[in-house]
């Protein structure tokens, strides 16, 4: 069997950036649950043998994220129990596990066979290139089963031409079955711009499509991700080797910098570009100048004007220049040329692939560098080239810290 020490390090190999928490490991306090919350921002899990891992963050656990923690600590127990040869095997699954029991209840078993096939396609090709599909999993679907399960479709040479993972998917039912390939386009959709406003533009059919109750949404990205979406939510990626959480709702609700202004629409527009770019790949800093701290950013000389919204040319190329006007295509475009997006608490551009002059000796990189000096006028994000989304905010004094950690 494996020690304590060695499902604690498991834990935390899952957990730290699944929540992008730190995590620590202590003796066992609580032997009712097998996991909880302690604080709003604060988690953990028990750990079988005696042991509990602790996770803290600055922003605070969202519903969805605290309702994963008891069935983790159950797939964690699930490992402890069995012989020591396959539990080293299996390690990798406690979280994959986990989060198939949440989304998928009553049919986790179906669920997880559909992750497992993703994850397989992630690491194949066809013909050259990468495989990218979608299964559309329906508790409610009554349609005739055309393949018993994914396993016979799998084993089709051709399945991997099916079900773009954008616009069409594969629709499984409540036990597995494989009832045809459906286009997402066709569907009539429910109302709901909040959230539409926080799935990935890319994806934002196929999250459409998960409104409904009982439907589950699994796609795979042309860059390898897999994507859960679940009530048009997107609830989870798995990226790097590592799933991760995405609690945009609590983001959107949290204090973004002292004296901001800033409006929840902004928020939300600001995080679903971020997302955007996020899956897209595209390193990028965008940052928000809350109320009373516009004229100290350019009066501090750290944009050149030349790159200064409205006389900057590239501003006269869109008609809009507000934040919230601008579609997310044009957003992305705009966040993909070299240099930081600055706004202000009002969503108006200041200013579109600036140059931002950084103090001497920063550290973490140019991106990182750039986000900590504007967020010393209110708050920026840094996305990395690889996926994470990092906030920095400033306090009433006008020193900046990080607030925040997203995917």
């Amino acid at each position: 069997m494996l020690s304590a020490k060695e499902l604690a390090n498991i834990a935390i190999r899952d957990l730290r950036p699944l929540f992008a928490a730190d995590a620590s490991v202590g003796p066992q306090n609580r032997h009712y649950k097998l996991g909880g919350q302690t604080a709003p921002n604060k988690m953990w899990i028990s750990i079988p043998g005696g042991l509990e891992v602790t996770l803290k963050r600055s922003l605070r656990l969202s519903t969805w994220e605290a309702d994963l923690l008891a069935p983790y600590g159950k797939a964690l127990s699930d490992l402890a129990s069995i012989p020591d040869a396959v539990a080293r095997n299996a390690a990798d699954d406690v979280a994959l596990r986990a989060i198939a029991a949440q989304v998928g209840g009553p049919s986790s078993p179906v669920v997880e066979v559909a992750i497992r096939f993703l994850l397989r396609c992630a690491s194949s090709t066809y013909e050259g290139q990468p495989i990218n599909l979608s299964i559309l999993f329906d508790v409610n679907e009554q349609g005739a089963v055309t393949l018993a399960d994914i396993e016979a479709f799998e084993a089709n040479d051709w399945y991997a031409m099916l079900g773009s993972g954008l616009e069409t998917g594969i629709i499984v039912n409540s036990q597995g079955g494989v009832i045809r390939i459906h286009d997402v386009r066709a569907d009539r959709l429910l109302d709901d711009p909040a959230g539409s406003a926080l799935r990935p533009d890319v994806f934002r059919l196929v999250g459409d499509w998960s409104l409904q109750d009982g439907r589950i949404a699994l796609s795979l990205s042309r860059s390898r991700e897999l994507l859960i979406h679940q009530r048009g939510r997107l609830r989870y990626i798995f990226r790097s080797g590592r799933w991760r959480s995405l609690p945009l709702d609590v983001a959107i609700g949290s204090g973004w910098a002292a004296c901001a202004g800033i409006s929840k629409d902004l928020k939300r527009a600001v995080l679903a570009t971020a997302i955007d770019a996020s899956l897209g790949h595209h390193g990028a800093c965008i940052a928000v100048v809350v109320r009373g701290q516009k004229q100290a950013l350019l009066g501090a000389n750290i944009i050149e004007p030349r790159d200064q919204w409205p006389t900057n040319v590239r501003s006269r190329l869109f008609e809009a220049h507000t934040f919230q006007q601008l579609t997310r295509r044009q957003l992305l475009e705009i966040l993909s040329m070299d240099g930081a997006t600055i706004i202000d608490h009002l969503g108006q551009v200041l200013a579109a692939g600036a140059i931002v002059a950084v103090p001497s000796g920063s550290s973490g990189g140019g991106r990182r560098a750039a986000a900590r000096a504007l967020a010393g006028y209110g708050a920026a994000m840094k996305i990395s080239q690889d996926g994470p989304i990092s906030l920095f905010g400033r306090d009433n004094a006008g020193a900046v810290h990080q607030k925040m950690t997203l995917a």
